[in-house]
């Protein structure tokens, strides 16, 4: 059984791949503006419009867009439905830039998008001139908050010198144990880069399960897969970007990878 694995890098930085952003917007004209503006911005894909706040959630659930731009007045509610919803999905934390034409009639909504949301910029309609002057920073921002992620993928190990090595478990490949003393396991990263620590499995699979790596313990003993990296799968060999031998998944565990693949 030989599958193709064509995956979106989960982890990989902004500039090298497509990033998406939602409009939330009542107005299609205003939906269509912002659009136009952001065409000028090759890396930057448009999901679907939302005009009602029922559409809104659903888009936002499917495509966990990194960027989202949301009116206040929506069909079916306001924007403090979708935010409430946005603020509940665990993990996930887009740059909001936030519009309304009610501030003058509703003064409380500064304080109450201010206060109970996670939003990144509030803009008073007319939002065209701000946008002219602001949107490339309120882009590279954007960009620079999914980052953010990535440091919370690093940590301290100590390798076998007993030196004190920084990583970044989003690079990680897999972890092997070491042929001739299992004592130790060797992490391999992309860009060629491996470390080689006296730690145990347990330790190894609390942290990659605390910094939320997805994996696959392939052998007990001897290696783990990170998903992210899986190239090819031909039963029950498994090639990884970046990494210059197959992994066999042992037969025990062939239904269990399969399910999880």
């Amino acid at each position: 059984m030989g599958t193709n694995i064509n995956r979106n890098e989960s982890f990989a930085m902004p500039n090298e791949h497509i990033l998406k952003y939602l409009v939330i917007e009542d107005s299609l004209k205003v939906c269509e503006g912002i659009k136009e503006r952001m065409n000028k911005f090759e890396n930057w894909n448009a999901c679907k419009f939302a005009h009602h706040i029922d559409d809104a959630i659903k888009i936002t659930l499917q495509e966990k867009p990194q960027l989202i731009f949301i009116d206040w007045a929506l069909k079916g509610g306001s924007a403090f439905d979708v935010l409430e919803k946005i603020h509940n999905i665990s993990q996930y934390q887009p740059y909001i830039i936030f519009n309304t034409g009610y501030q003058s009639e509703n003064p409380e909504i500064p304080q109450e998008i201010i206060n109970n949301y996670k939003i990144d910029k509030y803009i008073v309609k007319p939002i065209w001139e701000n946008l002219r002057k602001n949107i490339t920073i309120y882009l590279e921002e954007a960009e620079n908050k999914l980052l953010q992620k990535f440091s919370n993928k690093e940590i301290f190990l100590t390798d076998i010198d007993k030196k004190k090595v920084h990583v970044n478990l989003s690079k990680l490949i897999c972890v092997c144990q070491q042929f001739d003393n299992p004592y130790n396991k060797v992490l391999y990263f992309t860009e060629n880069n491996k470390t080689t620590c006296k730690i145990s499995w347990l330790y190894i699979i609390d942290f990659l399960t605390d910094k939320k790596i997805d994996f696959f313990i392939t052998n007990s003993k001897q290696h783990l897969v990170v998903k992210n990296f899986i190239e090819y799968y031909n039963r029950p060999f498994i090639k990884l970007k970046g990494f210059p031998n197959k992994i066999e998944v042992v037969k025990d565990k062939l239904h269990k990878f399969e399910m999880w693949l």
